[in-house]
């Protein structure tokens, strides 16, 4: 009775340590979908040192909120510069934004919980960074952008230099600590048009240049912005004959992107009122009517954000396919092909574009066959510009394997393609060889001689007469 007992009690306490289990994890599924929100509400959060940016940068938000299919949301957080404070951006690694906008460059700390190893745990986790700095930027924010092979100037030194448009309505705008530029990276604007040709300088006051790795060093990181020929670093407190930066024009960065592997974006601006509603409506043009889109300023930071929330510069990849030349498509791809065989190959490539996704327009969408190495490296071929089919026709080769459908995208500004497909090259059936290889005719050849060589020795041997040979009975 003792051990029924004992092993009723087990059974027991076993369903109810079950039934808590089960009652635990339901529990957690409802607490998880409350952590995970789905993309589609790209929500953002905003975080500033001071509740007066809203109102200087309203511009700026208000742009964001119209991006795209409208389905932009901010946050507003403010960062006191004190350790205590909490943001909570995120609960056991499921963030509650979808994006990061940091406009607090002058505080000593992010709070208690905001290090920025939880910045680069949201880059890894497939979320957008935008940061904003200035002249006065703390070690905490120089430190978060080093990460991303980003180094500005010293403390206390300040863009300076570059011409101003002579019609530009400067009589609102400081004159000292302003630096102007017009100096886009070139592959943005002219092979693949991300952003727009500026043709008017920004102005970038009260910021601080930045030095970039080089492409060997980090291929992630590029310039936007770069600073104006004449344009330099300047600190009138710094001890004399060292006022000027030691790096000055052009490799000077005033604005610097960062794409990761995985196409996670980040960009870092080296002003934060170079996106203010001062200096986009201080930089109108009066040719085009004084218009805010006729703003360099705006134009730039209205892209940028784009670029940077993923609204621009994004292209995806779909239905990829081949078959063999000739035949239709089943809707399903073959596994293998025979040797010396022709074939077609298909994919279909998109571009976003304000909320929309239309045909992706390239010449140079790299394309490869390879096993070990390629057998062929190509540009794909895009008959139709109103579609976004490319193709390319080729042969299989002679020799058996695996190989692979690569195609193999990456250029600035733009997300990254890297598409496989694995195919097998097999053998002829038996019956399916030529009947003769112009490997082989050597060993023809060798056998007809042979055999031409026996007859003759035959019929002469037959028809000879030996009679007269010595030594023959």
């Amino acid at each position: 009775k003792l051990t029924t007992l004992f092993f009723a009690a087990i059974i027991i306490a076993l369903l109810s340590s079950g039934g808590e289990v089960a009652a635990q994890r339901e529990r957690g599924g409802e607490q998880q979908n409350l952590f995970v929100r789905e993309k589609s509400e790209n929500k953002t959060l905003v975080l500033v040192d001071t509740w007066a940016t809203l109102e200087t940068h309203s511009i700026f938000f208000d742009h964001i909120r119209s991006m795209g299919a409208g389905n932009h949301t901010l946050e507003f957080k403010l960062i006191s510069g004190s350790s205590t404070d909490e943001v909570n951006i995120q609960q056991f690694n499921k963030y509650f934004y979808d994006n990061i906008i940091f406009m607090a460059p002058t505080v000593k700390s992010f709070g208690q919980d905001l290090k920025n190893s939880i910045f680069f745990s949201s880059v890894d986790f497939h979320h957008n960074i935008m940061i904003f700095a200035n002249n006065e930027a703390r070690k905490q924010i120089r430190e978060l952008v080093n990460e991303f092979s980003v180094d500005f100037e010293d403390y206390g030194y300040t863009m300076q230099g570059g011409s101003a448009p002579q019609d530009s309505a400067q009589n609102g705008f400081p004159v000292s600590n302003v630096a102007w530029s017009d100096n886009m990276f070139t592959p943005l604007f002219k092979d693949k048009s991300v952003f727009s040709e500026l043709k008017r300088p920004v102005i970038f006051e009260d910021g601080v240049g930045a030095v970039l790795d080089n492409y060997a060093t980090n291929k992630y990181v590029f310039p936007i912005l770069k600073a104006d020929k004449a344009g330099h670093s300047y600190n009138p407190n710094a001890p004399k004959r060292a006022e000027t930066g030691v790096v000055s024009g052009q490799q000077l960065t005033l604005v610097a992107g960062y794409q990761t592997e995985y196409n996670q974006r980040v960009v870092i601006s080296g002003s934060t009122k170079m996106c203010s509603n001062d200096a986009m409506l201080a930089n109108r043009d009066p040719h085009q009517g004084s218009t805010i889109s006729s703003s360099p300023n705006y134009l730039l930071c209205t892209e940028l954000v784009e670029w940077n929330l993923q609204e621009r510069g994004v292209i995806r990849v779909d239905n990829v396919r081949h078959k063999k030349k000739g035949e239709a498509f089943t809707g399903a791809n073959p596994e293998n092909y025979k040797r010396q065989v022709d074939i077609e190959y298909f994919i279909d490539v998109h571009e976003k574009k304000n909320g929309e996704w239309v045909p992706h327009v390239s010449n140079d969408l790299q394309f490869q066959f390879t096993m070990l190495d390629p057998y062929y490296q190509v540009a794909l071929e895009q008959p139709d510009k109103s579609s976004p089919t490319y193709t390319y026709a080729l042969k299989t080769p002679w020799r058996l394997g695996i190989f692979r459908f690569h195609v193999d995208y990456k250029r600035y500004g733009l997300t990254f393609i890297d598409n496989r497909m694995e195919v097998s090259v097999i053998q002829l059936r038996h019956d399916e060889f030529p009947r003769y290889e112009t490997t082989g005719y050597p060993y023809y050849l060798n056998v007809l001689i042979l055999m031409a060589s026996s007859f003759i020795f035959v019929v002469y041997y037959a028809f000879s007469d030996f009679s007269k040979v010595k030594g023959v009975k």
